[in-house]
């Protein structure tokens, strides 16, 4: 059987050190991090010359001790978890082993999974949905050359039958059309934009847009 790790840590509003003291385990061992928080643990451990192992267990005395965004905590508890690290909330009678059958285990891992999924729909919203296929692909350029130079089409009508935006249409053509390649042109509100002297749009471009 592993050891037992007390982590207790006062904010504001939260129970004194005292008061968690008093509700650990008698062999629990006692790291008292002051302000700093749950993140700290290893560190503070490792300067008594432990470290947490597959085994052990960490008791809190309650959530309001520990001042760290909700979505970080999940990730914390969900790596001690996945370390075989067992974790507990005292003031709640909550205890989540790490085992795999253990249902607050799971339901930690899949907030944690949804945690990862929301941060990616924010940090690639373009490629973050599974199954969705790209609404501009390279190998369509060619498809996508003939929907501009239809007769009396504009880049407007065409980026809207792609569900792209106009200036999305632009960029994607500035990088994969080699028609386009010796134009180095930037697109802003107002459409295209010479960038240096002499740079062009080409004609078929210039009269649509």
């Amino acid at each position: 059987m592993g050891k037992v790790v007390a982590f207790l840590a006062e904010c504001q509003g939260s129970p004194t050190i005292d008061r968690q003291r008093a509700s650990m385990s008698p062999e629990a061992l006692i790291v008292v991090a002051g302000r700093q928080s749950l993140n700290k643990l290893s560190d503070l451990l490792a300067r008594s010359g432990a470290r947490l192992e597959a085994g052990d267990r960490v008791l809190v005395y309650d959530l309001s001790c520990i001042t760290l965004s909700t979505s970080t905590l999940i990730r914390i508890i969900g790596r001690m978890l996945r370390a075989g690290i067992a974790f507990e909330i005292v003031s709640a009678g909550i205890v989540i082993e790490s085992a795999l059958d253990d249902k607050l285990y799971r339901l930690i891992q899949a907030l944690a999974g949804h945690q990862r999924h929301v941060h990616g729909l924010k940090t690639h919203p373009e490629t973050a949905s599974r199954g969705r296929k790209p609404l501009l692909n390279p190998q369509n350029i060619a498809d996508i050359r003939a929907k501009l130079e239809r007769p009396g089409a504009t880049a407007t009508d065409v980026a809207r039958e792609l569900g792209v935006a106009r200036s999305t249409l632009f960029n994607f053509l500035d990088r994969y059309d080699p028609a386009r390649s010796g134009g180095r042109k930037k697109i802003g509100e107002g459409g295209a934009e010479n960038v240096g002297e002499g740079a062009h749009l080409p004609e078929s471009d210039a009269t649509r847009v």
